[in-house]
């Protein structure tokens, strides 16, 4: 829980790194990957109306890790002196 605190209050005071948000998304992406592994991977079968629940769950854990990869991009195409310059 540290890192985690450590990260909301850097974020709060806008102190931030590229390097720092980044690893954020990555930590954010690989829990959502593995907790979808997981759901996809159980093969035991709870009827029709939990099936129903697990999709919709892959569903929104599809939509997250699109959401994230995408932020991962967009940030990454920012040139630091561009964040560095933003800050001034």
């Amino acid at each position: 829980m540290d890192w985690a605190e450590s990260m909301l209050k850097k974020s709060c005071e806008k102190t931030l790194t590229k390097n720092e948000v980044l690893h954020s998304l990555f930590h954010m992406i690989e829990i959502n990957e593995n907790t979808m592994n997981h759901i996809q991977n159980d093969k035991n079968d709870f009827g029709p109306e939990l099936e129903e629940l697990k999709q919709t769950e892959i569903r929104d854990l599809d939509f997250h890790l699109k959401y994230y990869r995408g932020l991962v991009n967009y940030i990454n195409s920012i040139p630091e002196t561009k964040i560095i310059e933003n800050q001034t």
